[in-house]
């Protein structure tokens, strides 16, 4: 016997474990009404509304909000517990979706971190990487040429770069050199830059350019202005 669309939606809110207006929120049904009247039997879990489903939970089964067949969540498709979606490919390798966050748009950023009511709704970007991740990921579009040197691995102004975070519970391990650079998002800035100095004492790193020109010099930074800092794992331009 197929399941009703009330059974169908109380199985994906047992999934993501939230409550029916929390779903609301995140899929941007402010009112809250479609998800009630499904919930109470009143109607069917629309196309409409499945799509706006799928596009926040990607791993979830279009087909099966609908129907009832098959299964709810797709086998292919993995979200890790920070959001980030892995599609693994025949190749054995997965594309990772992440939100993009240019530097030129980091104010609207810093608004969400500041206030958990502020949405801004981001462009995603498709990363191919080798293997499923469990740590955060975030994409970047640089700005400006701090870390164009000229070398193999340096990276031009408006490049798309893919991060994984560094735990503040690991900044003080230090940070190894890197092929690409971190990114650092501070509370006043956000920064493409290799780290060549830790001072354990003070708290500081010193950030560091590849490209030598003067107005790229190196300059010290207190890790209590950071939020995040992001090893840049994979760049596109």
């Amino acid at each position: 016997m197929l399941k009703t669309s009330s059974e169908i939606l109380q199985e994906l809110l047992d999934h993501l474990g939230i409550k029916a207006n929390r779903l609301s929120v995140e899929i941007g049904d402010n009112s809250n009404s479609r998800i009630y009247y499904v919930r109470n039997g009143r109607s069917k879990i629309s196309p409409k509304l499945a799509k706006a489903i799928t596009n926040r939970y990607k791993e979830i089964n279009y087909m099966y909000l609908l129907t009832g067949e098959g299964e709810l969540v797709n086998k292919d498709i993995m979200v890790n517990t920070n959001g980030n979606v892995f599609v693994e490919k025949p190749d054995g390798s997965f594309n990772v979706t992440t939100r993009l966050i240019p530097f030129d748009a980091y104010s609207s950023f810093l608004e969400t971190l500041d206030d958990a009511n502020v949405i801004y709704e981001w462009e995603e970007v498709t990363f191919n990487v080798e293997k499923y991740g469990r740590g955060n990921y975030e994409a970047f579009r640089t700005k400006n040429d701090s870390m164009n040197g000229g070398g193999i691995n340096d990276t031009p102004n408006r490049a798309l770069v893919l991060g994984r975070e560094l735990g503040r519970h690991h900044w003080m391990d230090g940070f190894n050199p890197t092929l690409y650079g971190w990114i650092i998002l501070s509370k006043h800035n956000v920064f493409h830059k290799d780290i060549i100095g830790l001072d354990k004492e003070k708290g500081t790193i010193i950030c560091h350019s590849r490209n030598k020109s003067p107005e790229y010099s190196d300059f010290e930074l207190d890790l209590n202005e950071v939020y995040q800092i992001f090893k840049v794992i994979k760049r596109t331009f």
